[in-house]
């Protein structure tokens, strides 16, 4: 729990600091928030890996950069974790592995602070190398689906590719979070063109400003502004 209260706390004394598009959902001990931006993978989980490349590195720095342009645009938002580090360490109350705790961990954050959204950061890997492009995953919940759609479509404008979000049944995280959840693959490390382009800082700016645009438009439709109810 130390990392989540740390997290808490951050949070707390960022809105103190000036925010007005700060407000206390039901409990005044715990933040509000738009969205919950979780980073993929951390600490001993390197997630996918090619070589020198790690996934938990690529999802952090493009989570950061994200997570700024948001916070720019006026929308409250958490990031679960700011350095390498894993999740599961916190996680003293599920049972299971570390694998087990570490997703309990991010899904229990969620439900507990209940933002309007959450984004979970990840980079894709496939056998087969040629694969490549992003791919979002959705709730089998409209909100969701909508959400994956919006993000999906900006995403293959980066890249100049036509796919479809997919149906995540099997993904601990979007089965056990609440609100509207995705989990975003960036494109693939196992792809060297993708690899190339997902270490690079300017590409990973991209890649932010269009899941900024993406929330953008969900926010119009759904809640009309960043910082309604």
């Amino acid at each position: 729990m130390k990392q989540f209260l740390t997290i808490v706390l951050l949070f707390l004394c960022l809105c103190a600091a000036g925010s007005d598009a700060y407000a206390f959902a039901g409990n005044p001990l715990l933040p509000y928030a738009d969205i919950i931006i979780d980073v993929g993978h951390g600490g001993v989980d390197s997630g996918a890996k090619v070589g020198k490349y790690q996934e938990k590195d690529m999802n952090l720095a493009i989570s950061k950069k994200t997570y700024k342009l948001l916070q720019k645009k006026g929308y409250r938002v958490i990031i679960n974790r700011t350095d390498d580090y894993a999740l599961s360490q916190d996680n003293k109350w599920s049972f299971g592995g570390r694998h087990r705790k570490d997703l309990a961990q991010r899904a229990g954050i969620a439900n507990t602070i209940k933002p309007k959204m959450m984004l979970s950061m990840h980079i894709n890997w496939s056998g087969k190398s040629d694969r490549r492009g992003p791919l979002v995953f959705h709730q089998n919940q409209s909100d969701s689906i909508l959400l994956a759609n919006l993000l999906q479509t900006s995403l293959n404008r980066v890249y100049g590719t036509d796919e479809l979000p997919i149906l995540g049944k099997k993904y601990y995280v979007l089965k056990n979070t609440k609100c509207p959840s995705v989990i975003v693959e960036f494109g693939f490390i196992s792809n060297k063109h993708d690899r190339k382009l997902l270490n690079s800082s300017h590409h990973q700016s991209k890649l932010a400003e269009a899941v900024s645009r993406a929330v953008d438009e969900y926010f119009a439709m759904v809640h009309k502004s960043p910082t309604s109810s």
